[in-house]
């Protein structure tokens, strides 16, 4: 009786305690869900083109790594990362990704401890986290074998180190913002446009340290990192060269600019007009195209950014400043840039520095108050709903150009005196890859490129494929003549990806094999075509 009594007794949790619950509450099922999305059927899709040369460039050492990345425009961590961590844990689809998912769900942490920071309000703090969980761009990064979910995770550790540093001048946080920083440039060269934003958060982010001394330290920090960077100029001088020969990117225009805003914002504008065109059956002409959403999507992202902008307190001011500064430039620098000169300009490359924006779009709900405040609060649940129909939305719709599934049916046709063309030659690691894992042994059936043969022992291959690839007078058909030419073959089997490089050699390349094949058979697999022609003219052309 008397500890019943004693349990009836035991006094009700008081109404901090009762938020204390509700929020840690929620925070554990928003980040549940983030981990969720990032790992979810992580090897379900075929590894695309792009992870197909972090396949296969990984391979290397991290000395070839180094040196054949002078012909390419990316830098050396990711690769170097991917090289041990597929020798520890194998080069499955999962595996490969996993690296990728593990730095998606390490960004959660700087991420929430960044928004905890800045915004300080529970409310503001929960609706952060939430529109970070079901941003489509992170959580897509997070689950592909490139180098962007790294980046996230180094942009976000960077700013959140600055923001200690300058509240507590230690070594320690010191030593974080300069370590980020430098592992940031090596991870991607896009992050030299990073920088600019990064030294004007530190002068403006509210601060007791005066404008000097955060002047003083800043010089430090950037010849700290230019010393760790020293060794990579001479690379980076040779990829300018290269970019300035010739690029793939074309020109960005204003339309370009705001979908990458939007996207970065976590909106999808294709999904959008989906939901109301075929979910909703709202068909008016014109009425949900890209320029309808485009002002509508504006508004929302300006009026969140300007709530914070115009907060009552200086001190909320500045910190929306800085952030919106160290979010947009790079973009809006690297647009200007791709407007005058070589363009370089792609929205996934903006994913590390544009990860605070969803702080950003939550800050009027932490800075303002009485009326304005409770505006906001809607105005951010019709933005979190509309990130979470994107996400859904992009995460179905995207699926990767199924080099497995085209393989296995290379694979699996009847064995005859064949050649494999793979166009372009990125997929080759592609089909060797899934051909091995199919047969167990090395591809049964004999692969070519247009541009030169798959060869994972020569460290050149990568300047040679792009020597080919900028030069405007190479036979793109000369190897496959010199093959044909050899009497051995029966049938020409050519894998077709789309993009820019299949528009500029396919009519070429179709005229060819009407020219020597008798009969053509066309299957095909998601952002793939297989065309089957059967030899009728043996010899060179």
């Amino acid at each position: 009786m008397m500890s019943t009594t004693s349990a009836l007794e035991k006094p009700l949790p008081t109404r901090d305690q009762a938020e204390d619950i509700v929020y840690g509450t929620f925070l554990v099922a928003i980040v549940l869900a983030a981990i969720w999305l990032r790992w979810r059927d992580l090897g379900s899709q075929s590894l695309w083109e792009d992870e197909g040369f972090t396949l296969w460039i990984s391979r290397f050492s991290p000395q070839q790594i180094w040196h054949m990345l002078r012909w390419d425009a990316t830098t050396p961590l990711h690769y170097v990362l991917i090289h041990f961590w597929s020798n520890c844990f194998g080069i499955s689809e999962f595996s490969l990704r996993a690296l990728s998912a593990l730095f998606g769900t390490l960004s959660i942490l700087p991420y929430f401890l960044l928004a905890r920071k800045v915004l300080i309000d529970r409310v503001a703090v929960t609706f952060a986290m939430a529109l970070y969980a079901v941003a489509f761009v992170p959580v897509w990064h997070a689950r592909n074998a490139r180098f962007y979910a790294l980046l996230i995770f180094l942009s976000l550790a960077s700013v959140y180190c600055l923001l200690l540093y300058l509240e507590n001048r230690r070594l320690v946080p010191f030593c974080g913002v300069v370590l980020s920083l430098a592992l940031s440039l090596y991870t991607h060269n896009m992050a030299l446009f990073y920088l600019p934003g990064f030294a004007l958060l530190w002068l403006i982010y509210p601060s007791e340290r005066t404008l000097l001394a955060r002047i003083k330290d800043g010089l430090l920090a950037a010849s700290v990192v230019l010393f760790l960077y020293l060794p990579w100029l001479p690379t980076l001088a040779a990829q300018v060269q290269r970019i300035h020969r010739a690029w793939i990117v074309p020109t960005p225009g204003v339309g370009d600019f705001l979908d990458s805003l939007f996207i970065l914002s976590g909106f999808d504008p294709r999904t959008l007009q989906t939901v109301f065109r075929d979910q909703l059956h709202i068909h008016i002409s014109r009425l949900f195209g890209f320029w309808t959403w485009a002002p509508l999507l504006l508004l929302v992202v300006v009026a969140c950014i300007l709530g914070g902008l115009f907060a009552a307190r200086i001190e909320d001011r500045r910190k929306t400043t800085a952030l919106a500064v160290y979010a947009l430039s790079p973009v809006l620098s690297t647009f200007a840039l791709s407007r005058v000169s070589n363009a370089v300009y792609e929205t996934r490359v903006f994913a590390g520095c544009c990860s605070v924006l969803p702080i950003l779009l939550a800050a009027p709900i932490a800075f303002q108050v009485g009326n304005l405040r409770k505006a906001f609060l809607r105005v951010g649940l019709v933005v979190l709903v509309l990130a979470v129909i994107s996400a859904a939305g992009y995460l179905r719709r995207e699926q990767n150009a199924d080099w497995r599934g085209t393989t296995k049916y290379l694979v699996q046709l009847p064995e005859r005196d064949r050649l494999v063309v793979i166009v372009p030659d990125i997929g080759l690691p592609l089909v060797h890859y899934y051909a091995a894992r199919l047969s167990k042994s090395e591809p049964p059936i004999e692969l070519t490129g247009l541009l030169t043969r798959f060869d994972p022992a020569d460290v050149d291959l990568e300047k040679r494929m792009m020597d080919v690839v900028f030069d405007p007078h190479a036979d793109h058909l000369a190897l496959l003549a010199h093959d044909m030419a050899l009497e051995r073959y029966k049938e020409v089997d050519v894998v077709m990806s789309g993009g820019w490089f299949p528009s500029r050699v396919k009519p070429l390349l179709w005229d060819y094999l009407a020219a020597h094949c008798t009969a053509t058979e066309v299957v095909e697999f998601h952002s793939l075509e297989v065309r089957r022609c059967s030899v009728r003219s043996i010899g060179a052309d």
